[in-house]
């Protein structure tokens, strides 16, 4: 969706809570037509949400969404290596974030493998809500994922990592199974010295080993590393 039209829907909705405050203040408009205009705006923020969610970032372009993983929604690991590409030799600052989830072979055993696909899709739901339009995320492996926050580094990067490990955490995977439990661990790294982008992302598979070994459900480095 272009940019014109997000401001339509922002004007739109505006003007729908405009219109909201004004029955509120005004004793003699029915609970009928204000029960209208919030559906109405509510349908619109839907709308909005899902637009942002679906954005694309520059750097896949040539991959559209049928190029995407199936089931949780992501770009391919082509389309990610490519924008990793794309994003190393245009000189700017990045972070890529490499995750995978703790224990997803012993969720598939336990729960079967359709609670463990359910589990993957979600989880590209919630990776989604979580990055920028201008990020790229992508399913690598089985239950492994990277990233690409651009334009950040070092903290800022490690508090990208943090609030998607505590939403993963606190999401209600109980209402899949009331003994499920989800958790992911990550590792992350920047441009720094290194020569070609798959060494940017090989040291961010190392720190993300040594995120599970150090007892999982956390991110390497740590903030005081």
């Amino acid at each position: 969706m272009s940019i014109d039209k997000l401001r339509d829907e922002d004007l739109k909705l505006v003007q729908l809570l405009e219109q909201m405050r004004t029955q509120i203040a005004h004793s003699s408009s029915s609970l009928e037509s204000l029960k209208m205009a919030l559906e109405l705006a509510q349908r619109l923020v839907e709308e909005r949400n899902q637009s942002l969610l679906n954005a694309r970032s520059p750097l896949l372009k040539g991959y559209g969404a049928e190029d995407d993983d199936a089931l949780t929604g992501l770009p391919s690991k082509a389309a990610f290596e490519k924008a990793l590409e794309r994003v190393f030799v245009s000189g700017e600052i990045f972070t890529v974030v490499t995750f995978d989830l703790d224990g997803f072979r012993g969720i598939n055993e336990r729960f079967g493998s359709a609670t463990g696909d359910e589990v993957l899709r979600r989880m590209g739901q919630l990776v989604r809500k979580a990055l920028r339009a201008s990020d790229v995320a992508g399913r690598i492996g089985g239950e492994e994922f990277a990233l690409i926050l651009r334009g950040i580094s070092g903290d800022r990067a490690f508090g990208v990592c943090e609030r998607l490990r505590l939403a993963v955490l606190k999401y209600p995977w109980n209402q899949l199974h009331p003994e499920l439990k989800v958790t992911i661990s990550l590792g992350f790294a920047g441009r720094d010295d290194e020569p070609t982008a798959q060494e940017v992302l090989a040291r961010a598979d190392r720190f993300q080993a040594e995120a599970k070994s150090s007892g999982r459900n956390q991110t390497f480095p740590g903030l005081y590393y």
